[in-house]
C-alpha cells in the first residue's frame, strides 16, 4: 500500500466553471487537500492543464469537452467527471418547469453508455452524443425539426448554443458526489503510477548493477535500453553513453541477428562477441497479441564458470548437492532405458523410492537423477551411507543432537541430516545395514514427518522425500528378523532395480570409451583409441563389481598405456592377469570344458580362449609358488580342491585336443 503522503500534489483538477471549482474545493478539504484545483474551459482548460503538469501534477481530472481537449492535446492520465443519476434527476426537475419533453446533449466521455429515448415520471428524454463541439448546433436543429424539442440539457457550450438559437438551455450540473468519485479514481491512478514509478526505479537499480548484459529492442529491432554490463561486454562497439539507443541492434551486434530476428523465445545460445564468449537468451515482449519488441540478455561465459565453480565448491563443502541427472546415465540397453523411463515418471511424485541392485550398478547416480528431475530439485540432496558409520554415530548424524546430549557433543548442538534435507531429498544408501535400534526412530520420522534431536524433547517438523538403496534382499532380512517389516513397507513403495553390467553388454563399449576419454583428460594425456579386439575381450568378462569395477579397470588401463595412442588386447590381458582376483577369473562366463561352449561361434571361442589362457597361467603360477601342493593352491585361489582338480583336468583335455594353451608338467 502506498503512503498517502506520497500522493500529495500528484493530482490536479481542471474545473470548466466556477460552480465545479467550488464543489471541488469542498471535496479537497475532505481529502486533506491532496489535489490542486485550476479553472479553465476548453482551450483555457488545456492551458491550465499544462501549468498543472509543470507543477508536478501527474494525474488530471476534468469534465466534458474540456476533458476531451486535454486528452487530445496532452499525454497525461486523465479522469473524466461523469454525472450521476441524482445529478440528472435534479436537472430534469428544473427542465420540467419549461416542458415535459427535452433532450440531453453531451460529450461522449460525459454521458458514458446513455443513448436513445427514455420515458419516466411523465417526461420524455432524448439523449444525443457528440465528439466535437462543432456538432452541437446541428444536433439541436435536428432534434427541433424531428422531435419539435425546445428544451436542451447539457454543459455550458450546449446551453449557450441553445439560447443563441432561441431555445431553452438547462445546465447539467455535477453534484459533489460525482466529483468525489472522480477524485477517488484519480487517487487510484496516482497510486498505481507511484507504484509503477517505484518498480521502475527498482528495475533500473537491478539492471544498472546487474552483471548480466541487458538490451531491450522495439518491434523494428532498434535498441530502447542498454545497461552498463551490456556496454562493458560490447565495449569496443559502444563507447559513449546513449549513442546506441534508437539504432538497430544488428548494427552493433550482428552476431545476435538470428537470435533476435526469430521473434520467438530463444534460450542458452552460445555466441562470440569479439573475444568474449557469451550465453544469450532472448524473450519476446508483448501485451496480449500486441508485440512490444523483446529483451536480450547475455553473460560472459567465463564469469558464469567462475560463479558456478564457487557455488559448487560451497555446496559440495556442505554435501547438499546432487551432481548427476538422467542425461549422465550412459546406456543403450533396452532394460536400462526402460528403467530410466520409469524413474523419470517416479521423479515427479513424492513417494518413497527403494533402489535395489548389486554394488557398483549406479544406485546413487539414479537417486541423484530422480532428485534433479523432481519438484524438489532446487532443494538440498543429502546422502549418507548407513553401513559406513557405527550405530551411535549414525543415530546422531541422522537425527542431530543438542548441546550436552553426550560426551563430546558439539557446543550448540548439531542439526541432523533429516533437518538439513528439509524441502529436499535424503538418500539412505545401504539401508539394509542400518541397526534395528535406529530403524525404530527412522520409522517414526517417516510416519510423522518430524524429528527429535538426541537429548531434546522439541519436535521439529520436516518436509523431505526419502530415497533408499540396498544390495541386499530386504524381504529375506525381514524374515530373519534383521529388518523391521513396517519400515520395509514404508521404504518399498516404489522399487527401481538397477540391472548388473553383465546384463548390459551393449553398454560396455560406450562406457569404456567415455571412461578412456575422462581419464585421458584427467591425467593430461593424449586421446587414446581402444581396438575392437580389446573391447571384445572386455565384453566377455562378467564384471562382478559392475560399472565401478569397469571404471577402475579403465583408469588402470589408461595409465598402463601411458605413451601409447592405441589400447590393444595386450594391455587388457596384462591387467586381467595382474589386477583381477583369481576368484573373479574362475567366475567368467566361459568355463573350461563346460557344455555351454558347444554353441559358441569361433570368434566367441577365440575370445574365451584368451581369458582361459590367462586363467590357466594364473593357476600354474600359484602351483609353482606352492611347489605343486594342490590343497594350498586351492586355498590361495579361493576354491575347493575338487574345483581345482576339475580345472586341471579340463586344461589337460584342451591341451591334448590341440588347444593353444600349454600346460606345464
Amino acid at each position: 500500500m502506498v503512503d498517502i503522503n506520497k500522493l500529495q500534489g500528484k493530482i490536479g483538477l481542471i474545473a470548466p466553471n466556477s460552480d465545479i471549482a467550488g464543489l471541488a474545493r469542498k471535496v479537497a478539504s475532505e481529502f486533506g487537500n491532496l489535489f490542486d484545483i485550476y479553472e479553465g474551459n476548453l482551450a483555457d482548460g488545456v492551458e491550465a492543464a499544462r501549468q498543472a503538469i509543470t507543477r508536478g501534477n501527474e494525474v488530471l481530472i476534468s469534465r466534458g469537452g474540456t476533458a476531451h481537449m486535454i486528452e487530445k492535446s496532452l499525454n497525461v492520465p486523465l479522469v473524466s467527471i461523469v454525472f450521476s443519476g441524482v445529478d440528472l434527476l435534479k436537472t430534469m426537475e428544473r427542465a420540467k418547469d419549461f416542458d415535459s419533453r427535452f433532450a440531453l446533449i453531451g460529450h461522449y466521455n460525459l454521458l458514458g453508455g446513455i443513448e436513445g429515448e427514455y420515458r419516466f415520471f411523465g417526461c420524455t428524454l432524448w439523449v444525443e452524443k457528440f465528439n466535437d463541439y462543432q456538432e452541437i448546433e446541428g444536433s439541436i436543429r435536428q432534434l427541433y425539426n424531428n422531435k419539435a424539442l425546445r428544451v436542451f440539457i447539457g454543459g455550458e457550450a450546449v446551453v449557450a448554443c441553445a439560447q443563441r438559437l432561441g431555445f431553452t438551455g438547462v445546465l447539467l450540473e455535477c453534484g459533489i458526489e460525482s466529483i468525489r468519485r472522480a477524485v477517488l479514481e484519480a487517487l487510484r491512478l496516482a497510486e498505481l503510477k507511484t507504484v509503477e514509478s517505484e518498480r521502475y526505479l527498482q528495475f533500473k537499480a537491478i539492471t544498472e548493477h546487474s552483471s548480466e548484459g541487458i538490451i531491450t529492442v522495439d518491434n523494428g529491432g532498434a535498441v530502447k535500453y542498454i545497461n552498463p554490463a551490456a556496454r562493458k561486454i560490447c565495449a569496443r562497439r559502444v563507447s559513449q553513453k546513449g549513442e546506441i539507443e534508437g539504432k538497430p541492434l544488428r548494427e552493433m551486434l550482428p552476431e545476435m541477428n538470428e537470435v533476435v530476428g526469430t521473434r520467438q523465445q530463444v534460450l542458452q545460445v552460445y555466441k562470440d562477441i569479439g573475444d568474449t564468449k557469451v550465453v544469450a537468451n532472448y524473450i519476446p515482449l508483448g501485451l496480449g497479441r500486441t508485440s512490444l519488441g523483446g529483451l536480450l540478455s547475455f553473460q560472459d561465459v567465463t564469469r558464469i564458470e567462475e560463479l558456478e565453480k564457487r557455488i559448487r565448491q560451497e555446496q559440495h563443502a556442505k554435501g547438499l548437492v546432487a551432481k548427476y541427472r538422467f542425461e549422465d546415465i550412459i546406456t543403450d540397453n533396452k532394460k536400462m532405458l526402460k528403467t530410466i523411463t520409469y524413474a523419470r515418471r517416479v521423479a515427479r511424485t513424492e513417494s518413497s523410492v527403494l533402489i535395489t541392485g548389486e554394488s557398483g550398478t549406479g544406485k546413487e547416480l539414479m537417486a541423484q537423477s530422480i532428485h534433479n528431475a523432481s519438484p524438489r530439485k532446487n532443494g538440498p540432496f543429502v546422502a549418507i551411507n548407513c553401513a559406513a558409520l557405527p550405530e551411535s554415530i549414525l543415530e546422531s548424524e541422522l537425527f542431530g543432537y543438542v548441546e550436552g546430549a553426550f560426551t563430546g557433543a558439539r557446543k550448540g548442538g548439531k542439526p541432523g541430516l533429516f533437518e538439513l534435507a528439509h524441502q529436499g531429498t535424503i538418500f539412505l544408501d545401504e539401508i539394509g545395514d542400518i541397526p534395528l535400534s535406529v530403524q525404530s526412530r527412522l520409522l517414526r520420522v517417516i510416519q510423522e514427518k518430524e524429528v527429535i534431536r538426541i537429548g531434546n524433547d522439541r519436535v521439529i517438523p520436516i518436509d523431505i522425500r526419502i530415497i533408499s538403496a540396498t544390495n541386499k534382499d530386504l524381504g529375506r532380512l525381514v524374515e530373519e528378523g534383521k529388518f523391521r517389516e513396517d519400515l520395509y513397507y514404508r521404504l518399498d513403495i516404489i522399487r527401481i532395480n538397477m540391472p548388473p553390467l553383465r546384463e548390459r553388454g551393449e553398454d560396455i563399449v560406450s562406457l569404456c570409451k567415455r571412461f578412456i576419454e575422462h581419464y585421458c583428460a584427467k591425467n593430461d594425456l593424449k586421446p587414446k583409441r581402444i581396438t575392437k579386439k580389446a573391447l571384445n575381450l572386455l565384453k566377455y568378462y562378467s564384471w562382478p563389481g559392475n560399472i565401478r569395477e569397469l571404471q577402475n579397470f579403465i583408469e588402470n588401463l589408461v595409465i598402463i598405456a601411458y605413451d601409447d595412442e592405441v589400447i590393444d588386447e595386450s594391455f587388457v590381458e596384462q591387467i586381467i592377469k595382474d589386477k583381477i582376483d583369481y576368484r573373479c577369473l574362475l567366475e567368467m562366463k566361459i568355463k573350461p570344458g563346460s557344455a555351454s561352449n558347444d554353441g559358441m561361434t569361433k570368434k566367441e571361442d577365440r575370445r574365451g580362449g584368451v581369458l582361459r589362457k590367462i586363467e590357466y597361467q594364473s593357476i600354474q603360477e600359484v602351483l609353482k609358488q606352492v611347489r605343486g601342493n594342490k590343497n594350498k593352491a586351492a586355498e590361495i585361489l579361493g576354491i575347493s580342491t575338487t574345483t581345482l582338480w576339475r580345472r586341471l583336468k579340463a586344461m589337460k583335455s584342451e591341451s591334448q585336443g590341440g588347444s593353444n594353451v600349454k600346460i606345464s608338467k
